[in-house]
């Protein structure tokens, strides 16, 4: 009996000691399998992902048609690269269907104003031709192809500047335009001023400068045929001086051109004709800072200057008739 006793003690005791065993071994936690090896998980990888910082962050090329121009002489002051955007073909083809929404000139009709000649003339035609101007002239002069004429210009030219300021540099020094002018012999005469008189406000004032200015030019060129070039449109989204450099303030002083050229017998060039969009300002996109003009549109006023001439032999024939008009009268 003892000893049957003895043995259930002793299985009480195996067995005891074995779960006190397996407690400890499984933290506390009895009843909890651990397994060495866990059961695989699956990952979807996400794709990597580069971050630009400021440095190297790149900003996409605008899909935007482009025109390269050559380089040509020398880059004057106040201009812009002349190599750059130009109008899209379908704004160019939008501003050739709106051309007549907005007019050009204040009297469309006005016997002052060019119209296009067959057929066109070349470059020699400009042989004995003065071009004076700012610094459109200037642009004109640089990427417009053209090969003959003398060219008086200067950045920023206006109207005071051209009266009595020396604008012009020779060897000797800087000189006035009439001083210019008054060197050499000339049949024709382009002047293109305007830009830099936008915020005249003194309408009447420009008129009769205006005025003085060609008539001290014809002093020292008679007989010679004057054009004058309207002031060409402005894009007025690119200008920062638009408070008076807008096309509201171009009209104004272009009625006045065209008034100056029907009372001293001048040839007005209607260039915004070309040059215009249809609605009042110059074509979109054909200038940097809405201003001076890419290379494409000084071509453009190349070739409407050659089809927008007053003949020669019709001004020989024109003086003829006022020659032997005032022989007569002295009879």
């Amino acid at each position: 009996m003892l000893l049957r006793l003895i043995l259930l003690v002793f299985l009480v005791l195996v067995v005891f000691e074995g779960k006190l065993i397996s407690i400890l071994l499984n933290g506390g936690n009895a009843g909890v399998t651990i397994t060495s090896d866990p059961p695989a998980v699956n990952v979807t990888e996400e794709p990597s992902v580069t971050v630009q910082t400021p440095e190297t962050q790149k900003t996409p090329a605008p899909a935007v048609e482009t025109v390269t121009g050559s380089s040509s002489g020398d880059t004057l002051a106040g201009l812009p690269s002349l190599t750059g955007s130009a109008a899209s073909v379908d704004a160019q083809q939008q501003s050739e269907t709106q051309a007549e929404r907005h007019p050009t000139v204040s009297n469309p009709d006005s016997p002052a104003i060019v119209r296009q000649t067959d057929p066109p003339v070349d470059d020699s035609y400009f042989a004995d031709a003065v071009f004076i101007g700012d610094s459109r002239m200037e642009g004109f002069r640089n990427v417009s192809g053209i090969t003959q004429g003398r060219f008086f210009t200067s950045v920023g030219m206006s109207l005071d500047g051209l009266a009595s300021k020396p604008l012009i540099q020779t060897e000797d020094g800087n000189i006035t335009v009439a001083a210019a002018v008054s060197g050499g012999s000339y049949k024709k005469i382009y002047m293109m001023l305007g830009t830099n008189d936008l915020g005249e406000y003194d309408l009447e004032g420009f008129h009769d400068r205006f005025t003085s200015a060609t008539a001290r030019l014809m002093e020292l060129q008679p007989g010679a045929i004057f054009y004058v070039c309207s002031i060409i449109y402005v894009e007025e989204a690119k200008v920062t001086t638009g408070e008076y450099v807008n096309n509201t303030n171009v009209d104004k002083l272009n009625a006045i051109l065209l008034q100056i050229c029907e009372e001293q017998g001048y040839h007005y060039l209607d260039l915004n004709e070309i040059l215009s969009d249809g609605n009042g300002s110059l074509i979109r996109d054909a200038s940097s800072d809405g201003v001076h003009m890419y290379e494409e549109y000084c071509k453009r006023m190349l070739d409407y200057l050659k089809s927008h001439y007053i003949p020669v032999e019709e001004v020989s024939a024109s003086a003829e008739l006022e020659d032997e008009a005032s022989d007569s009268s002295e009879f």
